[in-house]
C-alpha cells in the first residue's frame, strides 16, 4: 500500500513544485494560493503514507468473526464484579455488530479504556456506558463521573491510553477522551464494522439512497 501511494503522491507534488516555481507558464496570485494548499496537503498525505509502515503487521492479529456488543457486555460485567462499590451503568442497543478482529486484544483495549473510567471516578462515582450500531460502525460513549470526597482539591487525571488506542488503531478504529469539564469525563469510541453482516448492511443502506 505504501509502495503504491508513493508513486502518485511523488508525481502529485513534482508537478505542483513545477507550476508554483513558473515552469508552466505564470501563475496568478490566486492560482499559487491553490497550489499552495495542494502541496502542502500532498505533503500530508505522504507523511501518513510513511507513518503506515509502523502499522503491525497482520501476522500479530489472530482474526475471528466476533460481535463488539458481546465483547463490551463481558467487559463491562468483569468491572461490575472487580468493584462491588461501582455505580454502572449500560445501555447496549439491542442487535448484533460483527467485525472481523482479535477477540484478545479487543478485550484488552476496551478493559483498559473502562479502567481508566473506573480509576477517574475512584471506584465511588458514577460510569454510564452506551453504545449502538451506526450503519458500518460500531460508537461506544463511556461517562464517568468522579467521586472526590478523598481528595475534593486534587482533580482525577485518565492514566495512559496509548496501548489501548494502538489497538483500536490497527482495527481501523479510534478513542478519543474529553476530561475538560471539572468532574466528568468522557471516551468516545469508534470501530468498524467488517464483517458479511455489515457489507449486507452497507449494500443496503446504498440502494435505499
Amino acid at each position: 500500500m505504501v509502495h503504491d501511494l508513493r508513486g502518485p503522491l511523488f508525481a502529485a507534488r513534482g508537478y505542483s513544485k513545477l507550476l508554483l516555481d513558473g515552469k508552466g507558464g505564470d501563475v496568478t496570485v490566486t492560482q499559487q494560493r491553490y497550489l499552495t494548499t495542494i502541496l502542502e496537503n500532498i505533503e500530508k498525505l505522504s507523511g501518513c503514507a510513511d507513518r503506515l509502515q509502523e502499522f503491525s503487521g497482520q501476522e500479530e492479529l489472530s482474526l475471528e468473526l466476533i460481535d463488539l456488543a458481546d465483547v463490551l457486555q463481558f467487559v463491562v460485567a468483569d468491572w461490575r464484579q472487580r468493584e462491588k462499590t461501582l455505580h454502572l451503568n449500560e445501555h447496549i442497543l439491542p442487535g448484533s455488530a460483527p467485525m472481523a478482529g482479535d477477540r484478545a486484544k479487543l478485550n484488552f483495549a476496551v478493559h483498559k479504556l473502562l479502567g481508566a473510567m473506573v480509576e477517574f471516578s475512584r471506584s465511588g462515582g458514577k460510569i454510564d456506558v452506551y453504545a449502538k450500531r451506526e450503519e458500518d460502525e460500531f460508537l461506544i460513549r463511556m461517562t464517568a463521573s468522579a467521586n472526590g470526597s478523598s481528595a475534593p482539591q486534587e482533580p482525577p487525571s485518565l492514566p495512559d491510553l496509548t496501548r489501548p488506542c494502538e489497538v483500536l488503531r490497527l482495527h481501523g478504529g479510534v478513542a478519543s477522551a474529553d476530561c475538560a469539564h471539572g468532574g466528568m469525563c468522557h471516551i468516545t469510541v469508534r470501530l468498524p464494522l467488517i464483517g458479511p453482516e455489515a457489507s449486507d448492511a452497507r449494500n443496503v443502506t446504498l440502494a435505499q439512497r
